[in-house]
């Protein structure tokens, strides 16, 4: 189970996340996020992972779409502080491949 709180202000965005990510309930923070980020209009999109149990496969292809698109996290635990610098290592790896995998 995951709860999912979301608060706005003038600022923009805040989910805090409690629980498992991981089955349907990746599907329901994606639409969460959907919601939330039309209301938020450009401004920042803050992912609190600090009470987060546990996060499945999709879960992480969530979270990293989720960055890719400009969120920021905040975690605390040994876990989702080593899924987020997974994430972040692979987005940077991602942006230091030459284009076409350096074939000409």
């Amino acid at each position: 189970m995951l709860k999912i709180t979301t608060e706005r202000d003038s600022g923009g965005v805040r989910f805090k996340l409690e629980g498992k990510l991981a089955g349907p309930w990746v599907d329901e923070l994606e639409h969460s996020w959907y919601v939330a980020s039309e209301a938020a209009e450009g401004g920042r999109i803050l992912v609190d992972l600090a009470e987060v149990t546990f996060i499945d496969v999709e879960g992480k292809k969530l979270l990293s779409w989720m960055y890719e698109q400009g969120a920021q996290f905040r975690c605390t635990g040994c876990m989702t502080k080593g899924i987020v610098e997974e994430i972040q290592q692979e987005r940077r790896a991602r942006e230091q491949r030459p284009p076409n995998g350096g074939v000409q």
